[in-house]
């Protein structure tokens, strides 16, 4: 409840004090937004049109229990050691769309962490639900990964999965007290929640006759952000990994969900090259503003993260906020056509090609991501339910 509260709060104090709803908004709005480096954009170059919700969808990723192997967890002290080795240590781990499916957590930049809790009831460890609202110290399929400091303090960095409801919960902290101090260019110390899928899927969610959309959703309880001083911020991302059949180039679509301080506008916004991968990245967010992802009607926009005192959240097994974003046929070609007329200068003359049935699904995750740059910061939350579908058009 101290999620609802404390939005409510937050809202009533900024009108007291002369702010106002609408510039809360127009706040929003330029924040937390695509980004083309453009005064003005325009006019969004083709009209939304969307289906039905009851009508046919292919499910990719199911969240039901039943359907997933027990949440597994690899971990990664810097980018030197995930860019060696991520691909071998998953091989795996590879998902087969509308099959049988292998999720783990991709832990990342914090202190060496690894499996401490893998089922059972264990109330000798902390109850990270304080800053995640997820406690999967006992249940069905729960696991927890962390920190040493995570096995008994509740604010230490930490993963974690358990059943909820016949469907997956899953939940972090990141806390930056609990991580080494190392430059990361380009990233954040982060955790993923990841599907890789196996080629043989050949999930192509785009057709030829100029249809097709992806849908990504998930249920979140608003996540907890404590900021020591001087962070720039983080945020909660849907995430994915596309691949050209043709010509094999990728792209990594980036869904702003939650957003907290600068780090949307300073790391992510726009489309930009990322030297760790040499894979381009295109940053959208849930906002009926966007053009490059399609909010649904039934989703909330991307929400802003506002600074909290303490962690004194809990675990009532809800997850109360609804976030489902399309990537259709046009938004990808609206980003295609954005590349060929204004791409990062570092593939300039790369062909990214005009064609959106090219591109296959690879992997897909929700992340959670805190930028260390200018102080120590905590970052912490959970969700239930993430799926994915292919359909027609959006919904």
């Amino acid at each position: 409840m101290f999620k609802k509260y404390f939005l409510v709060a937050t809202a009533i104090g900024l009108l007291l004090s002369g702010c106002g709803i609408q510039s809360i908004i127009k706040k929003a709005k330029h924040l937390y937004a695509e980004y083309t480096g453009k005064d003005t954009r325009g006019k969004r170059p083709f009209k939304v049109v969307y289906q039905s919700p009851s009508a046919p969808k292919t499910p990719i990723i199911v969240s039901a229990c039943s359907q997933n192997r027990k949440v597994d967890f690899r971990y990664y002290p810097n980018p030197t050691a995930a860019a060696q080795n991520y691909f071998r240590d998953t091989n795996g781990l590879i998902s087969s769309a509308g099959g049988s499916l292998k999720p783990f957590w991709d832990m990342r930049y914090v202190n060496s962490a690894s499996r401490y809790i893998d089922g059972g009831s264990h109330s000798e460890y902390a109850n990270h639900a304080r800053y995640s609202n997820l406690d999967a110290r006992s249940g069905s399929e729960n696991v927890e990964n962390g920190t040493s400091v995570a096995q008994t303090d509740p604010s230490g960095s930490v993963t974690q999965a358990r059943c909820s409801k016949g469907a997956i919960a899953a939940g972090t902290v990141i806390n930056l007290y609990d991580a080494p101090d190392q430059y990361l260019e380009y990233a954040g110390v982060q955790s993923s929640f990841v599907y890789r899928l196996a080629p043989s899927s050949r999930v192509y969610p785009w057709k030829s006759n100029k249809s097709g959309n992806l849908a990504i959703q998930a249920n979140f309880d608003y996540p907890f952000y404590h900021n020591y001083g001087g962070n720039i911020g983080g945020g909660v991302y849907f995430a994915f990994f596309l691949k050209n059949r043709k010509t094999g180039v990728q792209l990594n679509y980036i869904v702003g969900v939650y957003a907290a301080g600068e780090a949307w506008m300073k790391e992510k916004a726009g489309i930009r090259f990322d030297p760790t991968t040499n894979v381009v990245h295109v940053a959208t967010v849930i906002s009926d503003d966007s053009w490059w992802s399609t909010k649904s009607p039934s989703s909330q926009p991307i929400t802003e993260i506002f600074e909290q005192k303490k962690g004194d959240g809990g675990d009532n097994n809800s997850w109360d906020n609804f976030f489902r974003v399309n990537v259709s046929y046009q938004n990808l070609l609206a980003v295609l056509n954005e590349l060929r007329k204004n791409p990062p200068p570092q593939v300039a003359g790369r062909d990214f090609g005009l064609s959106p049935e090219d591109w296959q699904l690879t992997s897909i995750m929700v992340q959670y991501e805190l930028e260390e740059e200018g102080g120590k910061a905590i970052l912490g939350g959970s969700f239930r339910g993430f799926e994915v579908y292919s359909s027609n058009l959006p919904f």
